[in-house]
């Protein structure tokens, strides 16, 4: 959202309640301060006093390595919160634990027993060079949203989200999302290769998900680095060292064994199975076109309402952003209404209970130019086709390039093609569009 567009409506609004306007712009709640120089705008009063807490880049108050490229599981990552009604200090951490620890006074999750004591599994043990698996950033319990924009928290499962209850049943149930929704050994094969223009798909048959595929990977001068051989649930890794053409290692592992370990290591509540069908794009588009049907923002500069938003959301809740202001009124500004959608979304992806992780289905992808003048955010869907190994892996690589500044133009051009043809949710223009088209413009781009 153009910030120089927000100037006349803040003038106006400050020249017609004079005074008062200070008072309701840092109008924070019970246990937060207001700092301008902060991402939050609202901070945490008491972060610092709290074992293993700190202030994050943003300066909203996360737990433990979260957040940090060298995060370690084994470090108390998880935040325990108050909730959003709490008299003191609503929303605020209280305590950090270990992310299978409860919080204080917490008990422990019996609602899902499926997803919360999985079966257990027989792992392949593999090669020592292979131990070491990246770990998905825990900064997202509650996670930030939006660089520039604010933090917000999951809201509990017994909150309701919106008036809008148009969307219900429209994401597939996770205990029957399957990815078999016109998936084929083909497109499975092919999801095997690293996009390189020299990749080449040997082998894709059976009928999915008992596929046999070979896949050989290439650098940019055609040299053989890895082939991949599928054999129903055994999978196989020849690397090579592209020089020599030698064989470097060979790794056979079960695939439903190994996936089930990852997803465990990484929190994450669903299966890649079923996170694909939940955010298949159709499914995606159905449900970003009910959840708008409600909404009467507008856009346009020369539009009265367009005035009268600004004023009220800045009488309402000051230059942070409010998901409950859109619930109230149908409209907000562009971090408002990212903010409600992400939270809405969250909700009828399940993903509300206090260990999960909403960077498994969604990011916040922001544009900024002119020294972040003018600046639009909006939610960037997590991509079918994606282990959840490497979508751990390639969120935590977007969220160090944006606490080292955000993405310039050199790492775009670096970026994986499928996550530029990834679809972007904007709620403030009641659009969707891909990434490759949100970021045109743009000087840099943030990730959160």
């Amino acid at each position: 959202m153009n910030k120089l567009q927000l100037l006349l409506p803040i003038l106006a609004f400050i020249f017609i309640i004079g005074p008062a306007a200070h008072a309701d712009i840092t109008d924070c709640k019970n246990g937060y301060k207001f700092n301008p120089r902060s991402g939050v705008g609202c901070q945490q009063i008491n972060c610092n006093d709290i074992e293993h807490a700190h202030y994050s880049y943003t300066g909203a108050c996360i737990c433990g390595s979260s957040g940090s490229i060298h995060e370690k599981p084994t470090d108390p990552n998880k935040e325990c919160s108050y909730p959003l009604d709490h008299g003191s200090c609503p929303g605020c951490i209280y305590a950090c634990v270990g992310f299978d620890d409860p919080c204080p006074g917490e008990i422990s999750d019996t609602d899902i027993p499926e997803l919360n004591n999985p079966p257990p599994t027989q792992i392949e043990t593999l090669p020592a060079d292979q131990s070491n698996q990246p770990t998905q950033n825990a900064n997202t319990a509650p996670p930030p949203i939006g660089s520039p924009m604010p933090p917000t928290q999951n809201p509990p499962a017994t909150q309701p989200t919106s008036t809008n209850l148009s969307t219900a049943g429209i994401i597939p149930n996770p205990s029957q999302a399957t990815a078999n929704t016109g998936m084929t050994c083909q497109k499975f094969c092919a999801r095997l290769t690293r996009g390189n223009q020299y990749d080449e798909i040997l082998k894709a048959e059976g009928e999915y998900p008992n596929c046999n595929c070979i896949i050989d990977n290439k650098d940019d001068h055609n040299r053989l680095t890895e082939t991949i051989t599928i054999n129903g649930d055994s999978r196989t890794t020849y690397t090579y060292d592209p020089e020599t053409g030698s064989l470097l290692t060979k790794n056979t592992i079960s695939m439903l064994a190994e996936r089930e370990r990852i997803r465990q290591s990484l929190g994450y509540k669903y299966s890649e199975e079923q996170i694909d069908a939940m955010l298949d794009d159709a499914v995606i588009e159905k449900w970003f076109q009910a959840r708008m049907q409600n909404i009467v923002t507008k856009t346009g500069i020369t539009h009265p309402q367009f005035w009268w938003q600004h004023m009220v959301a800045l009488w309402d809740h000051g230059y942070g952003n409010s998901a409950d202001f859109v619930d109230t009124y149908n409209f907000g500004r562009c971090g408002d209404s990212m903010l409600w959608l992400e939270r809405n979304l969250s909700a009828d992806l399940k993903l509300t209970g206090k260990k999960d992780k909403t960077s498994e289905a969604m990011l916040s992808i922001t544009g900024e130019k002119y020294g972040n003048m003018v600046n639009h955010t909006a939610l960037f869907i997590r991509p079918p086709g994606y282990s959840n190994i490497t979508w751990a892996d390639t969120v935590q690589e977007l969220l160090a390039k944006t606490q080292q500044g955000g993405l310039t133009k050199t790492d775009i051009n670096g970026i994986d093609p499928k996550l530029l043809d990834a679809k972007v949710l904007d709620p403030y223009f009641k659009k969707t569009m891909t990434v490759r088209e949100f970021i045109k413009g743009w000087s840099v781009i943030k990730i959160s």
